[in-house]
């Protein structure tokens, strides 16, 4: 697969928290050639898996396939739309911002949130942040029956405009939804180097909706009960003016220490760490508990599983425009596949005895 145009085809793809519909047949149409059998849990969450009843580690890859974005939540007489956040996002970063209305026959309208023109606005007006409840869409309808009519009803997706744009340094690309499609283009890629090499069983699983709750991790773990789970999510970079810490993009992949609702299995850590020296892949780390990836609900699940995050760095997390290097993308399809060839069951068995064997 080609890093660049596996991204485009997924961050160009729309689909909110229970609308994954759009990137489900993307994800479903590529383990389709690399897997032994692709199936859907309960929920809706895409898993392909290879050797399945083989003898070895049972590894589990896991990606959420939703974006953030709205809901319709009512149509006022005059046609503005008011929006449901799926997924949290800051009112700053939305005023004036074009998004796309994705009917359930998937005809896409334009629109704009709106905003109030500046010029009128009292200086304290201007000073605070708009509330959410006061944000509205205008697709240019004059009346309620007009919108009614191009098939928007409440509960309707709307999703962050944006095409797939490479910037001036070539490996960075700019676009909606990398948050985590750059996750499911990561897992994809670790599971096509693995197609030849690794004889135990491996699943990778396109979860879906994680933003309002890690919901699709939980099901899709209930369907495989991996003996290790590596979830692949994005994580703040702090290489901007506007946000600082220890991650930058174009550093590599990022060994998520510790986030909102997990801290990763320390032994775990210790391999992937060793793993990346020995293969000369560029890690970084992240320390800070914002923010939850898939890991929350597997490594809770049945007796407890073995899990972490590995995470890619990315600029303007949860707005409508988002920045990453393919580079980073590309580092961590490559730990990913060095740390699932490397895991034998004694490794394993260490690893579950205490991670010491591995400071």
């Amino acid at each position: 697969m080609n890093t660049e145009s596996l991204l485009k085809e997924l961050a160009e793809a729309p689909g909110i928290s229970s609308h994954e519909h759009i990137p489900a047949q993307i994800m479903f149409s590529h383990l389709e050639t690399l897997s032994d059998r692709v199936y859907r849990d309960g929920l809706g969450s895409v898993i392909g898996v290879r050797n399945e009843n083989a003898a070895g580690i049972k590894v589990q890859f896991a990606a959420h396939m939703d974006e953030v974005g709205f809901s319709v939540k009512s149509i006022d007489d005059h046609g503005y739309i008011r929006l449901q956040p799926i997924g949290s996002m800051w009112t700053h970063v939305l005023l004036g911002q074009r998004v796309d209305v994705i009917t359930d026959d998937e005809k896409r309208i334009p629109g704009v949130i709106g905003s109030p023109a500046s010029h009128g606005l009292a200086k304290e007006v201007r000073a605070r942040t708009m509330a959410m409840e006061d944000l509205y869409l205008d697709i240019g309808a004059m009346n309620r029956e007009q919108v009614l009519q191009a098939g928007i009803v409440p509960g309707t997706m709307v999703v962050p405009h944006g095409a797939f744009t490479n910037l001036l340094d070539s490996n960075l690309v700019l676009c909606k939804a990398f948050d985590d499609r750059a996750g499911c283009a990561a897992e994809l890629l670790a599971y096509e180097k693995l197609r030849h090499c690794y004889r135990g069983p491996l699943y990778c699983a396109g979860t879906i909706q994680e933003e309002p709750g890690l919901r699709g991790a939980r099901t899709a773990t209930d369907v495989i009960h991996a003996d290790l789970s590596l979830a692949v999510d994005t994580t703040v970079a702090g290489d901007t003016p506007a946000d600082y810490n220890t991650c930058h993009i174009g550093g590599g992949v990022v060994l998520s220490m510790i986030d909102s609702n997990t801290i990763a299995h320390r032994g775990l850590i210790r391999y992937a760490e060793k793993i990346a020296k020995e293969k000369n892949i560029p890690v970084q780390y992240a320390v800070f508990k914002g923010g939850g990836t898939d890991s929350g609900n597997i490594h809770k699940s049945f007796e407890g599983i073995m899990a972490m995050t590995l995470s890619i760095p990315i600029r303007y997390m949860h707005t409508m425009q988002s920045v990453i290097s393919k580079k980073d993308v590309e580092a961590c399809a490559d730990l990913m596949t060095e740390m699932t060839l490397g895991m034998t069951p004694e490794i394993y068995e260490k690893l579950l005895n205490g991670w010491e064997a591995f400071e």
